[in-house]
């Protein structure tokens, strides 16, 4: 899915449904943006995750990985350029964000 195809989703949703809460924020480790959208659908509460991350060009492994010691560590290149994108869904069943197939959107 790409960032013109979210815009789609955004509008149709915001147009048609009762939006609780739209909000940008840091991704993990603070690469990236997560951007969240819940609303009041006719599935009831549905949240969706629009993750946009750079591209991982390469991983480069500092410290060894020996086995029965530490976990060998990684330190990742990331693109300036080049972006993924990822949307992830979820319903609410009983107070609890439940995954739901991210292609009905």
């Amino acid at each position: 899915m790409d960032q013109e195809k979210w815009g789609e989703i955004l509008d149709r949703v915001q147009a048609q449904f009762t939006v609780l809460e739209h909000a940008k924020a840091p991704g993990e480790d603070d690469i990236g943006e997560v951007e969240t959208l819940i609303f009041e659908g006719p599935m009831g509460k549905i949240k969706l995750l629009w993750v946009t991350r750079p591209v991982v060009l390469d991983r480069k492994v500092i410290g060894a990985h020996r086995r029965g010691m530490s976990a060998g560590k990684y330190e990742y290149v990331y693109s300036d350029t080049e972006k993924s994108h990822k949307l992830e869904a979820f319903r609410e069943v009983d107070g609890e964000w439940q995954t739901v197939d991210g292609n009905l959107f």
